[in-house]
């Protein structure tokens, strides 16, 4: 009995653990405000860099963006009376992502901190960040209420129940 009490306790503690991958839309778009900010400070430093010549200034923000954030591939599925996203996370625990959905809008992102390993490294050189962020117009309106997240062998899963209306 005690060790079927414990495999529960650890399954709750999980689903626990999951629930909190879950937040507020305006809790995304404070992360997304610090992204952004990260990216236009990086393009000001190439456009600084590149001697202050106007006119490229799409090609200094994706260069920006390329060197700020980490591509994660990220799939939208149509299970019949769900939509299903899955995202490889690989490199990120639980704790480092954050899901935020409105009815029409699935956002995702992660961030983890890794130290560089480098012993001539200084504090702040000798870690790196891993950042990324998925925005996913959804094609039907889904219930807010009732989603839900798994995260498996380093594949994010996010189930997004559609209204009834739907």
């Amino acid at each position: 009995m005690k060790k079927t009490s414990l495999l529960s306790g650890q399954m709750n503690m999980e689903k626990a653990r999951l629930a909190r991958l879950i937040v507020s839309p305006a809790e995304i778009q404070e992360y997304l405000n610090t992204v952004f900010d990260l990216i236009a400070r990086r393009a000001y430093e190439v456009f600084e860099s590149r001697g202050g010549v106007h006119g490229h200034d799409w090609e200094d923000w994706f260069q920006a963006e390329s060197e700020v954030l980490r591509p994660v591939t990220c799939e939208l599925g149509d299970s019949g009376n769900a939509l299903v996203a899955v995202a490889a996370v690989d490199d990120y625990r639980p704790e480092d992502l954050r899901i935020s959905v409105e009815p029409r809008c699935l956002r995702i992102c992660g961030l983890t901190v890794a130290n560089d390993n480098r012993s001539d490294a200084s504090e702040e050189e000798g870690q790196h960040f891993d950042r990324f962020f998925i925005s996913l117009n959804l094609p039907t309106e889904i219930d807010t209420s009732g989603i839900s997240a798994d995260i498996k062998r380093g594949v994010l899963e996010v189930r997004l129940p559609k209204t009834l209306a739907a």
